[in-house]
C-alpha cells in the first residue's frame, strides 16, 4: 500500500494485484449498529426501536440477557463499545462525541453522559 500523495489526504493509492494503481476512499470511522438481532430493535417483541441513520446495521451474535442496542464505533483503527444506546438524548450524545473526535482530530474519552453505557467488546 502506498503512502496517500499531497492532496489526497482522504484516498489512498493502492496497487491490485493485476498491477492497476487504484484510489480508496479512507474513513475516520463508521458506526455499527446491532438493530435486528436477538432482541435489539425489535419492537415486535417489546424492545425499544433502534435508529439507523448514518449507521452500517448488523444483527446480534446471539442472545442477550438484557434489551439492548449495542453501537460500537470503528475510530482511527479503534473499537469502542456501548450499550444500552435506546433513546434519543442517548443517541444525540454518541453523535456529539463522534464530532469531537473529528474536531479533536483523535480518540478522547467519552463524556460523562456515554461513560456508563461504555464497555469492552472484544477482550
Amino acid at each position: 500500500m502506498d503512502a496517500a500523495t499531497p492532496g489526497e489526504q482522504h484516498r489512498t493509492r493502492i496497487t491490485r494485484p493485476d498491477g492497476r494503481v487504484v484510489s480508496v476512499a479512507r474513513l475516520r470511522g463508521q458506526l455499527f449498529v446491532c438493530a435486528t438481532g436477538c432482541c435489539c430493535g425489535r419492537t415486535g417483541d417489546g424492545f425499544p426501536p433502534s435508529p439507523r441513520s448514518s449507521t452500517t446495521t448488523s444483527g446480534s451474535g446471539g442472545g442477550s440477557a438484557t434489551s439492548f442496542i449495542s453501537r460500537s464505533l470503528q475510530f482511527d483503527g479503534h473499537a469502542l463499545w456501548f450499550h444500552s444506546i435506546n433513546a434519543d438524548p442517548l443517541v444525540l450524545a454518541l453523535y456529539d462525541h463522534i464530532e469531537a473526535m473529528l474536531r479533536a482530530d483523535g480518540r478522547l474519552s467519552p463524556p460523562p453522559s456515554l461513560a456508563r453505557y461504555q464497555f469492552s467488546g472484544s477482550r
